[in-house]
């Protein structure tokens, strides 16, 4: 009786340890798309500041280059969904060309509405 019971606790145990294994997974995997999320964002606004300053001299105000931070970040999420999904459409691995081509003639006109709503979120417009 005593070894069912042992049996019991060392599964107990093995599911335990699977679920903090998994929890930690979890959080490490938050972590790195967190960080990921603040690089695109302050690289993609660098990028802007500097081609504002070279055109004329032109200035990004902090609420445009949050705006515009945001929407690299997300039209960037949705892109790597995209891609991916006419990847697999197609039973395949690699993203190619087509795929892109694809993509950009889809979200073309939603990427405006996107850019102007996030704008008005900001009162820029």
């Amino acid at each position: 009786m005593n070894n069912n019971n042992d049996i019991d606790d060392d599964i107990d145990d093995d599911e335990n340890t699977n679920n903090t294994t998994h929890h930690h997974h979890q959080q490490r995997q938050r972590q790195k798309e967190k960080l990921i999320r603040n690089r695109v964002l302050a690289d993609s606004i660098k990028i802007a500041e500097l081609e504002a300053k070279e055109h004329d001299g032109v200035s990004l105000s902090p609420q445009a280059a949050s705006v515009l931070g945001e929407l690299v970040f997300l039209e960037s999420e949705k892109l790597a969904f995209d891609l991916k999904a006419f990847a697999k459409h197609r039973n395949d691995r690699t993203i190619t060309k087509k795929d892109v081509e694809l993509f950009v003639r889809r979200s073309s006109g939603d990427l405006l509405e996107c850019i102007e709503d996030a704008l008005r979120k900001e009162n820029v417009i």
